[in-house]
């Protein structure tokens, strides 16, 4: 006599799905394992790069158009010359859910993740879901290089 049970259609459906939902849960996860208050880093000077030195050549001064912006991967930075020989560096790291910024629309800085807008002068949210302005890094122009200070 076998004890055996054989398994009904409603406990296969039911092993079944829970099977299968566990890899949707885990394809869900956001994969950082950082809290938030990561992104809270001052970017004043240091450039958000972990080899990113003061001193550091980001790029030439002629690289980067009047009413643009180069943006850098490493370090994780944007640099605009919002006026003739004025030059400004924001982190790439936008203040919303931290998908970097990618390009410039309309004059002003913008994450294409979800549409927030930053000023190419101040950094400033103009636009957008992102909660505050983007973290200033601090540059300096010698001659034509820009370098972080």
């Amino acid at each position: 006599m076998s004890t055996e049970h054989p398994l009904s259609r409603r406990r296969f459906a039911a092993t079944a799905s829970a099977g299968l939902a566990l890899p949707v849960l885990a394809a869900c996860g956001s994969g950082d394992s950082g809290s938030a208050s990561d992104s809270s880093s001052s970017g004043s000077g240091a450039g958000g790069g972990a080899g990113a030195t003061p001193g550091t050549v980001l790029t030439s001064t002629s690289d980067v158009e009047v009413g643009g912006a180069v943006f850098l991967e490493e370090p994780s930075v944007v640099i605009t010359q919002p006026a003739k020989g004025e030059f400004k560096a924001f982190s790439r790291t936008c203040t919303h859910q931290k998908c970097p910024v990618t390009d410039i629309v309309d004059g002003k800085i913008h994450c294409s993740c979800h549409g927030s807008l930053f000023d190419m002068t101040t950094g400033d949210n103009v636009g957008g879901p992102a909660p505050s302005p983007l973290a200033e890094v601090s540059i300096t122009v010698e001659g034509d290089n820009i370098t972080l200070a």
